[in-house]
């Protein structure tokens, strides 16, 4: 990609250059084409544009069939072989997880030269299983997400009006928030190849190489039962009847090895259930959400579902994407859609009590909604209550301290 063609991620270059120099292992993770290479390209032109030298800005994808048959002895002499002269240099390596022992050559150029070191990977379980042996407290892990609703419209430039705002809303739920997908607009046959062989890709790449999958079929019914369920709490048992009716019998370990694969690629999150009043985490029974709309629609064949699952879908993105915990929270047989909590700077602890609801017009649709956060309320537990709706009417703050957003207002927030 060339240097003019990049379009700005200003939340996380600005969070990789506050963290510039300080030590530390920096591990740029993310699921696939959501603008992870694109980060350190902008990384090495502001780094270049600060003043450092361009020889001293070292930049290598490791997909490239150059680096096929390296192992981590080879990675270590290539790139000592471009590090000859004095000074500070900046290494800014793409998917290092396809070296097999790459955790040893990060170490010893750590300890061996004056390096700052920049690292991508697109799945968690061979970084982490890695990170954690000769690199354990040596590193800072910056999450990538899809394009959150506010940077799609800066992305794109639309959303210049409340007509094109929703005109742009209505296509970001449809097509998601990746890169290249967003890069083909409104055309649903190009969104679809692009989604397609992402999502191929990721299987064939960043799972199957590790999880040894002997049925892809199967794997794929659990992906789009996941998809299909997202915001709605998941049994492996009836995973494994819904397969077994389709005469796919599949294992209950098979099922949940499936899962975890798709959690390391970064195609889903998991949202586990928690016990409000006493904190606890309850057992079973969690939520699964694509991290990205268009790989779900993709999944299921553009649905015209129920929009309040898609809603709830972004919200729960937009607050990963912002830095909250997210779990699904119980009280009193009462279901409260996410509890998000975050440190802030000060190092207090910020937390949100969410409902989110496509409308609460309806008299009974607005009151099951209020009701969780109404006792709440009453019990004491500190932090905002908020219901995030499509709706244009009805909005501000509750006498009882509840708000009520306009969804769309706050992603853009």
């Amino acid at each position: 990609m060339m240097a003019e063609a990049l379009k700005a991620r200003p939340m996380y270059l600005d969070k990789l250059l506050a963290v510039k120099d300080n030590g530390l292992i920096k591990v740029v993770t993310g699921m696939r084409r959501c603008g992870k290479s694109s980060l350190l390209a902008l990384l090495s032109q502001r780094l270049v544009d600060d003043g450092v030298p361009a020889d001293h800005v070292i930049s290598i994808n490791l997909e490239s069939f150059q680096y096929s048959a390296f192992d981590y002895a080879q990675l270590y002499r290539h790139l000592d072989g471009l590090m000859q002269t004095g000074g500070r240099y900046y290494l800014l390596l793409d998917e290092v997880q396809l070296i097999d022992g790459w955790e040893k050559a990060i170490n010893a150029l750590r300890v061996d030269k004056d390096a700052d070191i920049y690292l991508t990977g697109s799945n968690a379980h061979l970084l982490s299983s890695q990170l954690a042996t000769l690199l354990s407290g040596r590193h800072i892990e910056i999450r990538v997400f899809p394009l959150s609703f506010s940077e799609f419209l800066q992305y794109t430039g639309l959303g210049a009006s409340p007509a094109d705002r929703a005109s742009a809303f209505d296509r970001y739920t449809r097509y998601g928030g990746l890169p290249p997908v967003v890069d083909q607009g409104a055309n649903q046959s190009l969104a679809h190849t692009v989604l397609s062989g992402i999502y191929d890709t990721i299987l064939v790449r960043d799972i199957a190489q590790y999880l040894q999958i002997r049925n892809p079929m199967v794997f794929n019914d659990v992906a789009r039962y996941l998809a299909d369920t997202a915001g709605s709490p998941v049994s492996i048992n009836k995973i494994e009847h819904r397969l077994k009716s389709a005469r796919r019998t599949t294992a209950n370990e098979t099922i949940e090895r499936y899962i975890s694969g798709l959690l390391d690629a970064f195609l889903f999150y998991r949202a586990q259930r928690i016990n409000v009043k006493g904190g606890d985490y309850l057992q079973g029974l969690n939520k699964y959400y694509p991290a990205d709309l268009g790989i779900k629609n993709m999944l299921l064949g553009y649905p015209a579902g129920d929009f309040g699952f898609l809603l709830e879908n972004v919200v729960h993105n937009e607050l990963r994407t912002r830095g909250y915990e997210v779990q699904v929270g119980k009280m009193d047989g009462l279901e409260i859609d996410f509890v998000a909590t975050r440190t802030r700077d000060d190092l207090t602890l910020e937390r949100l009590f969410i409902q989110v609801s496509a409308s609460i017009l309806d008299t009974h649709t607005r009151e099951r909604e209020l009701e969780p956060l109404r006792r709440l309320g009453n019990a004491g537990l500190s932090g905002r209550r908020i219901v995030l709706t499509l709706d244009t009417f009805g909005l501000g703050s509750m006498n009882d301290g509840v708000d009520v957003i306009n969804a769309v207002d706050w992603l853009t927030m």
